[in-house]
């Protein structure tokens, strides 16, 4: 890596006009066809869509712009933008974010995610989003997340404002979606939930996951993130807008035991046990004390 590549130009560029081929394509009832299964999901969680593999390859388009080789780990392959030279830089992507839903014509939650890591420390050099019904991009690079609307594109700056205990009004975030995903947060969290419920001020509970939660964790409208068995490619592509300091993420392990996540790239069609991630480490331990 020769030089300090403007990576936020090219993403907020390529987010635009994919938000605007995703609204077309949504309008006319296209791109809901199946072209297969995700390597690592059941059938019944996730497939691969048209849709999915449309955003794809407008990513890719863009990444090959750059003037760098990129290694890109997308939920639906594995790709090299130039195999002769000299990996740069590596990309996580979940090109789509919402299929199902998108699956079903219901018009909430769409996104597209991503972090580009150093290929040697596998650190995150810089993340981006796209919330396409919002029509919203996000962005952090080096600590610092803005966001703005799609159409102004005037950042706004977040100062984070930390909830560090259970009477904090904090939210609490759960993909529940699917009926295997609700069973298993059911088996896992009845003593969580009760102790919560008796909380004079109970937390909300935010129905939704996956690799779009984390601009929402930067952004502070989400606190918490608690999953069973959450797929690694659900993680890593959101995992550069948790970076930042009191921001954390664990495998719990037997005993409670928490080990850090960190991103492995030959790892992203596993997925984690148990998994949570927060904006506060203080809270993270108060919630895993009531698991």
């Amino acid at each position: 890596m020769s030089e300090k590549y403007n990576w936020l130009d090219l993403f907020i560029t390529m987010y635009d006009e994919l938000n605007i081929i995703v609204k077309d394509l949504s309008s006319q009832g296209k791109a809901r066809g199946i072209i297969g299964n995700v390597e690592g999901r059941d059938p019944k969680e996730d497939r691969f869509l048209e849709i999915d593999k449309i955003c794809e390859d407008h990513i890719l388009s863009y990444i090959k712009q750059s003037p760098y080789s990129v290694e890109v780990f997308s939920e639906h392959g594995h790709f090299i933008t130039d195999p002769q030279r000299e990996v740069s830089f590596i990309l996580s992507v979940d090109p789509f974010d919402g299929t199902s839903l998108y699956k079903s014509g219901i018009p909430a939650e769409w996104w597209s995610v991503l972090t580009i890591y150093n290929p040697v420390t596998l650190k995150p050099v810089c993340a981006a989003a796209v919330d396409f019904i919002r029509e919203q991009f996000y962005y952090t690079e080096n600590g610092i997340f803005k966001y703005c609307d799609l159409d102004d594109k005037k950042f706004i700056d977040v100062e984070l404002k930390p909830k560090n205990n259970l009477e904090s009004g904090f939210v609490l975030a759960t993909y529940s979606m699917s009926p295997n995903y609700s069973l298993l947060w059911g088996e896992n969290t009845e003593r969580l939930l009760r102790n919560l419920n008796a909380l004079s001020n109970p937390p909300r509970i935010w129905p939704n996951g996956g690799s779009c939660v984390y601009p929402w964790m930067a952004r502070g409208l989400v606190d918490v993130y608690l999953m069973f068995e959450e797929p690694n490619s659900e993680v890593n592509p959101g995992l550069g807008f948790i970076m930042a300091e009191n921001f954390c993420a664990y495998e719990i392990t037997e005993g409670k035991k928490l080990i850090e996540y960190s991103f492995v790239p030959n790892l992203s069609d596993k997925k984690i046990k148990s998994f949570i991630a927060s904006s506060n480490q203080k809270l993270l331990e108060a919630i895993i004390d009531l698991l």
